[in-house]
């Protein structure tokens, strides 16, 4: 997603998540994402609280945790320290369940606390085939952005991964404009979730 002047989140984060250049290529995915963490992870960085609450319910809980992944000031490159409001809670079981929790912020999208309004979605279509939503208002109030951080937060720091995608959304991820012109994502029928208008394109591409 492209940032320009209407959107607030133009002006950057200083704690992007970003691999340094290296000299080699590393011989297996694994490889690569295990040096891609050991080049972003800052260890002198103080530990980065996230301190939530789920006193009122999951539908809250998650809405406490989209607000630090909206927050700028957040440092998702320092060891993560979580705390649950009014709970005792040791080792990596709060961290792991922060994680889980923000992770289904971009499964399930965002309710409100008194389940009385539709959920604001991030992702819809069938089961790998699920694209980003377009919806401008969302994507100039900064969400598109919190959830990429979310999703790269929980590789980061071993939370459970984003499945389901549509393949082109991944190559549209993974490769630059000047790639993706030269050789278009490798768009689908089933990467279109509106299932009138994938019986209109079936209609007119058998004309």
């Amino acid at each position: 997603m492209t940032a320009d002047s209407a959107d607030p989140d133009a002006a950057e984060s200083t704690d992007i998540i970003q691999p340094a250049d290296g000299p080699t290529s590393p011989a297996s995915p694994l490889e690569a994402f295990e040096k891609f963490k050991k080049e972003v992870l800052d260890e002198n960085q103080p530990r980065q609280l996230f301190s939530v609450s789920r006193m009122e319910g999951s539908e809250a809980l998650k809405g406490d945790i989209f607000v630090h992944y909206k927050d700028r000031r957040t440092k998702f490159r320092a060891r993560p320290r979580v705390r649950f409001e009014n709970e005792e809670g040791v080792g990596s079981g709060p961290l792991r369940e922060f994680l889980l929790n923000a992770r289904k912020i971009c499964d399930e999208g965002l309710g409100s606390p008194c389940g009385k309004t539709k959920p604001v979605i991030f992702f819809e279509g069938q089961s790998n085939h699920r694209i980003p939503i377009h919806d401008q208002s969302l994507r100039l109030l900064g969400a598109f952005k919190a959830i990429g951080r979310i999703i790269g937060h929980c590789a980061l720091h071993g939370g459970p991964a984003l499945h389901g995608l549509s393949p082109a959304v991944k190559y549209y991820w993974i490769y630059s404009e000047e790639d993706i012109d030269e050789k278009p994502a490798p768009i689908v029928i089933e990467d279109v979730p509106d299932i009138d208008l994938r019986q209109l394109i079936l209609q007119v591409r058998f004309l």
